[in-house]
């Protein structure tokens, strides 16, 4: 179902605020921080997610985000923090967002 501009707007501000919650750098406790930090990751994830993208494949591209991207360290707990955060976007669209394009 392709979204009008308004639903694929609430949908982007609702991918943000997914981001923001996992907040891999950290900085959304920050006074004044401003809430776009990650907006440079919504659109490749929503492609994925649009795609029926698995698991693995999300964590694969959130951990090139990190890994390359952010330059933060590979650990385990970054590891499992990924592979959680995937699930909850696989959850969140196949919920609330099901076979939707923009």
């Amino acid at each position: 179902m392709r979204l009008t501009k308004e639903r694929s707007r609430a949908r982007w501000a609702a991918a943000r605020e997914l981001w923001c919650k996992w907040d891999p750098i950290g900085v959304m406790g920050l006074p004044d921080w401003r809430r776009d930090e990650y907006d440079a990751y919504l659109g490749p994830t929503l492609r994925l997610l649009e795609a029926g993208a698995s698991i693995e494949k999300l964590a694969s591209y959130l951990a090139e985000v990190e890994l390359e991207r952010m330059g933060l360290s590979d650990t385990p707990e970054a590891q499992k923090a990924r592979l959680a955060f995937a699930a909850r976007l696989q959850e969140w669209y196949a919920t609330d967002w099901p076979a939707t394009t923009v």
